[in-house]
């Protein structure tokens, strides 16, 4: 009796461990990081479009098609498309030269320099991810319910910002509140929908990012084994080097994630959801 009465408490503690919120948003950081590590053997392409917009009205629209790869430890880009069209020739060549004697230059490396490479690139990633494992700790979170997303059952939460957050980021997660759905069975958010409380500065939009600024960002799960970005958007209002004025949204979609083989192949991985 005493041992039933035991078991079922541990189960009830389990339960209320695994629905905790903090802690489900600490597991999804750690299950991010990991599936950080396993896309580095993927090759994918992301499209980056970016509108200016006069009232409703789009002004102008820009977007590029860049390939990611990674060669030798290092990741590199190669353009396939500016605004919708394919470049030029030469272009094109000047991009695989490039890669051509990245690849060579890695064929060529002992295993005493590819050690030291990858050891290098490692650090540059842990030390940018390891500004992550300071969101538990940036927000106040609290789980609204279950959700089904892509017919996968997830947990959708809320998170606001914490007074007094100090930590790494914190220009950005202070002034940043939304809701983040992680996924039950990987434990790793793949929805996450936030708005801007206060104005900040964001790197890939060279801007100071506006008040009211909604930002949203989706995972899709690869060859059963990682979760990847499948987009991000950004509605804004913003402030291009603190001088001019312009309303944007700027929307990121990555597709065709493709895995190396050892011998440097690309193999068709499809995608799982």
């Amino acid at each position: 009796m005493a041992a039933r009465l035991f078991s079922s408490a541990c189960v009830c503690l389990g339960l209320a461990f695994a629905q905790d919120p903090r802690s489900l948003v600490a597991r999804a950081v750690a299950a991010d990081d990991h599936s950080d590590r396993l896309a580095r053997d993927y090759t994918y392409k992301v499209r980056d479009e970016i509108r200016e917009l006069d009232g409703g009205r789009v002004r102008s629209t820009h977007s590029t098609l860049d390939e990611v790869l990674y060669i030798g430890g290092k990741r590199y880009f190669r353009t396939l498309e500016k605004d919708g069209k394919p470049v030029s020739g030469g272009e094109a060549q000047k991009a695989q030269a490039k890669l051509d004697r990245a690849a060579a230059e890695a064929s060529h490396m002992t295993e005493a320099e590819r050690a030291r490479r990858i050891a290098s690139e490692e650090r540059d990633r842990a030390k940018f991810r390891m500004q992550f494992q300071a969101v538990p700790d940036a927000y106040d979170f609290r789980l609204l319910g279950e959700t089904v997303i892509d017919g996968r059952g997830t947990y959708e939460i809320t998170a606001t910002p914490r007074p007094g957050y100090k930590g790494p980021l914190r220009t950005i997660l202070r002034n940043l509140e939304g809701t983040l759905w992680i996924d039950k069975k990987d434990l790793i958010w793949v929805r996450f929908e936030a708005d801007v409380l206060k104005p900040f500065f964001l790197g890939w939009l060279l801007a100071r990012v506006g008040e009211g600024t909604h930002l949203s960002y989706e995972m899709m799960r690869v060859n059963d084994e990682l979760w990847v970005p499948r987009g991000i958007s950004l509605k804004a209002s913003a402030r291009m080097v603190l001088l001019k004025k312009v309303n944007v949204e700027q929307t990121l979609t990555f597709s065709d994630y493709r895995k190396f083989s050892s011998d440097s192949r690309i193999i068709s991985a499809g995608e799982t959801r």
